[in-house]
């Protein structure tokens, strides 16, 4: 369906309106039947609120987080809602106003509102996982938030026994710790599900610039971090790790941070990737590999990622990674023009990119003309590919980034699989594996369009049949990142 610009931009208003309540254990209505075999709980995490005393914010991945529990069980569902009460959440409800710059929000009153506000807000907005224990809500940039299982109380940032607190070595070190008392956990950490270990990484601005790798453990306990310098500070939203390497994808990316520091631009503002240039493929050998093998950097495709669906390495020695690509990088600050311009180019596309280390080339192709984002895959061994990638997605003739479908790919094939619901906004799947060997199901949020109503949607992961459909009690964002956390996994209130 080829929908016009004033459609879309009114669907998207209605799909980000703040949420004003904050709800406890509500029963909801299905249509259908849920599976049997569905018990757990489902986390979604996302923006909620999207303005603070008459002001909006400027940019999408602003708003304060916000985290959505849905108890999927023979009872059948049970809601509840909270956000995630940061510092500056709670310091900005007390005042009734916007007190701290945002990734793409400057205070209200030009420069001498914003003039050496280097402290930019941890909006906690993009994803949420359960591990060693702990549920967490997590950003780009900054330590992530803990949360109550049960009631999703906010119990403060996570520091991991302090080894996030932020040590700020070199001669801008005192910058450095002013910025990020605590050091960024990325919102894209992986799971190792032989060993248990989640892998994750953090940016750090300064002289020299810094990429942090943290590995922490099934029980929750971090390694102390492993710096490697950058020649230059870069934006890396996502990582790939495999057996043999850690890898990830350094766009031409150049910030005017003076500008930004002095408050004359917002950070986002300040961004400028160069997306006509390379990518540089940054490998870093696994733990195992380091005796026999050192990092490389090479040149690889033009353009910007946000995420990797899979990465796995061949026999042959190459590293094969399944992902997003966009052309140009979306201009997201500019809504008007992103949805009343044709912008073929800020669609992401599926495509394989087969990186050679030995060689230190690469090449690409794609998988499918189709849009396709926020890629789910199997849980499995790192480094073992999978053959099916979910994920949102539009028809081949949509040029701009309204995702409308559920998206199936079968890499052995090459067939796309797809239940497309019209004018309706299609969040982030996540995968239920089936207990019986069968793919399971995926369930995600659907913003009804013009019908002031989100649904918790269950299809059928093989073919994409819709299974059920549990109607939320309001409006609520689809957000951006999930998690499913099986019944035998979550201990029992107060445990």
């Amino acid at each position: 369906m080829d929908l016009d610009s004033d459609t879309m931009l009114r669907v998207i208003a209605e799909a980000t309106r703040t949420v004003r309540d904050e709800l406890t254990d509500v029963p909801l209505p299905i249509e259908g039947a849920l599976p049997a075999a569905l018990n757990g709980v489902l986390f979604r995490n996302g923006p909620g609120r999207f303005e603070r005393g008459g002001t909006r914010y400027g940019h999408p991945f602003d708003g304060d987080g916000h985290i959505v529990r849905l108890d999927i069980g023979a009872g059948g569902v049970r809601f509840r809602n909270r956000f995630v009460r940061t510092r500056e959440l709670l310091a900005e409800e007390r005042s009734g106003r916007l007190r701290y710059r945002a990734f793409g929000t400057n205070l209200p009153g030009g420069l001498p509102a914003n003039l050496l506000r280097m402290r930019i807000k941890n909006a906690a907005n993009t994803s949420v996982i359960w591990h060693g224990g702990r549920l967490l809500a997590l950003w780009e940039g900054g330590p992530p938030h803990r949360l109550d299982l049960h009631t999703l109380a906010t119990l403060g940032p996570e520091s991991f026994d302090g080894r996030l607190r932020n040590p700020a070595r070199g001669p801008l070190g005192w910058l450095a710790r002013r910025l990020s008392p605590l050091l960024p956990f990325s919102a894209h950490p992986r799971l190792d599900a032989d060993t248990g270990e989640l892998i994750n990484f953090g940016l750090v601005f300064g002289r020299p610039n810094r990429l942090l790798l943290y590995r922490v453990d099934r029980g929750g306990r971090m390694a102390e971090p492993e710096t490697y310098d950058l020649p230059r500070f870069s934006f890396v939203h996502d990582l790939a790790v495999t057996r043999r390497w850690l890898c990830f994808l350094l766009p031409q990316a150049d910030y005017d941070v003076p500008r930004a520091l002095l408050g004359l631009k917002t950070p986002i503002g300040s961004l400028r990737i160069a997306t006509e240039r390379p990518m540089q493929a940054l490998l870093i050998p696994r733990a195992g590999q380091r005796a026999s093998a050192r990092p490389l950097r090479f040149e690889c495709v033009p353009g910007f990622v946000f995420h990797i669906a899979q990465a796995f390495d061949r026999e042959d020695g190459a590293l094969v990674l399944d992902l997003l690509r966009y052309r140009e990088f979306p201009a997201f600050d500019d809504f008007e023009s992103l949805y009343r311009e044709r912008h073929p180019d800020m669609v992401p596309r599926l495509e394989r990119l087969r990186l050679r280390p030995q060689e230190g080339r690469c090449d690409s192709e794609p998988w499918s003309e189709r849009a396709f984002e926020l890629p789910v895959t199997a849980p499995a061994a790192l480094g073992a590919p999978r053959r099916c990638i979910y994920g949102v997605g539009a028809p081949p003739e949509r040029d701009v980034p309204y995702f409308t479908a559920i998206q199936r790919l079968d890499t052995e094939t090459g067939e796309v699989r797809v239940h497309d619901f019209g004018l309706d906004l299609a969040g982030e799947p996540i995968l239920v594996p089936g207990g019986d060997g069968s793919e399971g199901w995926l369930l995600c949020l659907v913003h009804r369009a013009g019908r002031e109503r989100t649904d918790l949607v269950c299809l059928r992961a093989s073919d994409l049949a819709l299974q059920a459909t549990a109607t939320l009690p309001c409006v609520m964002p689809i957000g951006f990142h999930g998690c499913w956390v099986p019944r035998g996994e979550l201990p029992a209130p107060g445990a």
